[in-house]
C-alpha cells in the first residue's frame, strides 16, 4: 500500500483486516471476487505472526503448512492476540503470488511473484516484471477496499463480528483433526 494511503489507518485496523483476510479465506474455499467481479484465490500460506494488543513485536509464531488452522492459532486469538503478519498465497489466473502483509501500515513484504516472461528482450521481461507487481498491488487494494466496506456496514457488529467469533471457536476442531 502506499505510504500515504495507510498513515491515517488506526492501530487496529491492520489487524482487523488480517483477521478478516484469513477468515474470509477459510469460509470462502479461498474464493475472492474482486473489482469487477475479477476472481482470485487467496489463502494463509505458510506464517502467521500474532502480537498482545498495544504491543507491537509479535508474540507468538506459527510456521509450517496452514497455521491459521491450529489450536495453537486460536488458542492465542481467543486469548487477546491480534494478527501482525501473514503470508498469503494469492492465485490470480495463472499467476501464483506469495507475500507478507505486515504491521500497522498493512506493508507488502518479501513478494514471491510470477514469472511469465523468462527470456526475450530486457524490455519484455521488465514490463513483465511490472505488470505482476502491479497486479499485486491492485489485488491488496481491492481487498482492503472490500474490506472497509465490510467494517464500515451496518451488521459488521450485529452480523459479521459474531460470524468471526464462530468461525475462531470452530479452529481447534479443525485443527486437532476432529
Amino acid at each position: 500500500m502506499s505510504e500515504g494511503a495507510t498513515e491515517l489507518l488506526p492501530p487496529h485496523i491492520a489487524a482487523d483486516f488480517y483477521l478478516w483476510l484469513w477468515w474470509r479465506s477459510e469460509e470462502q474455499s479461498g474464493r475472492f471476487s474482486l473489482d469487477e467481479g475479477a476472481p482470485v484465490e487467496l489463502y494463509l500460506d505458510d506464517r502467521l505472526a500474532l502480537r498482545d494488543t498495544g504491543e507491537e513485536r509479535p508474540t507468538t509464531l506459527l510456521t509450517g503448512d496452514s497455521p491459521g488452522t491450529t489450536p495453537e492459532a486460536r488458542a492465542a486469538v481467543l486469548g487477546g492476540k491480534v494478527p501482525k503478519e501473514l503470508r498469503l498465497l494469492i492465485r490470480r489466473e495463472d499467476r501464483e503470488y506469495r507475500v507478507t502483509l505486515r504491521g500497522e501500515r498493512i506493508g507488502i513484504a518479501g513478494a514471491k511473484l510470477p514469472t511469465q516472461v523468462k527470456t526475450g528482450e530486457v524490455a519484455e521481461v521488465l514490463y513483465d516484471r511490472m505488470f505482476v507487481y502491479e497486479e499485486l498491488h491492485w489485488i491488496v487494494a481491492c481487498l482492503l477496499r472490500q474490506f472497509a466496506a465490510a467494517r464500515v456496514a451496518a451488521d459488521w457488529r450485529s452480523e459479521q463480528v459474531p460470524h468471526i467469533r464462530d468461525w475462531l471457536a470452530s479452529l481447534d476442531d479443525r485443527g486437532s483433526g476432529g
